[in-house]
């Protein structure tokens, strides 16, 4: 029961953490972007090109930076105050995921350092870690938009986040499969997470709990 009590909070934690990694990658790199520009065919089905495509989205990203202090803007794109507002809402929700992942990160640190986890606790954990993925994947896979909906109706106001293409033209370089990409890469760094902590289980035969 000690071993369960302390792995499952020690697997939302692991979450919390993988999950700012995840954002952070999509946010730095633009890598799923860059190649999603292509794989979609956003140019075409836009009429933008690739130039202008990434310097507005690189623009929205910057914006979302928690060391970005700059208001939203766009080089480009029409956008609307309620297209600004919920860029504001995604900054708020980007830096809530940056700041949980740092706590989450220290401590897992001290955590390592103390050495106060066992090999079951380890194994509770990262089973734990793989089962909640697992569900979001499944359910994605049914009916993404719904559980994109249910996402958005979550961590936003009413229906703010429902642009009009022709007012908040940046919803025209950002097609709901890219969320997607982003959703199951973020699932992605869950896994491992995961696989992390069950590795270390397997090699560490010795209860420390």
């Amino acid at each position: 029961m000690k071993n369960i009590l302390i792995g499952i909070p020690l697997a939302i934690i692991v979450i919390l953490f993988t999950t700012a990694l995840g954002l952070a990658f999509i946010h730095i790199t633009d890598i799923p972007y860059i190649i999603d520009i292509e794989n979609l065919g956003i140019c075409e089905k836009t009429g933008l090109s690739r130039g202008e495509i990434l310097l507005n989205y690189n623009a929205a990203m910057n914006y979302l930076s928690p060391f970005s202090s700059e208001n939203f803007a766009l080089p480009t794109l029409r956008y609307s105050k309620l297209g600004i507002y919920h860029f504001a809402q995604c900054k708020t929700l980007f830096n809530t995921v940056y700041l949980a992942g740092l706590f989450s990160a220290i401590f897992l640190i001290m955590l390592t350092i103390k050495k106060v986890l066992s090999r079951r606790t380890l194994w509770i954990s990262g089973i734990s870690v793989l089962i909640i993925p697992a569900l979001l994947i499944t359910a994605m896979s049914i009916n993404f938009d719904r559980a994109f909906t249910f996402f958005h109706s979550i961590f936003f106001d009413g229906t703010t986040w429902l642009f009009n293409p022709k007012v908040d033209q940046i919803i025209n370089i950002l097609p709901m499969t890219f969320f997607m990409h982003c959703a199951y890469l973020i699932l992605f760094f869950w896994f491992m997470g995961a696989a992390v902590m069950l590795i270390i289980s397997f090699l560490n035969k010795k209860h420390t709990v």
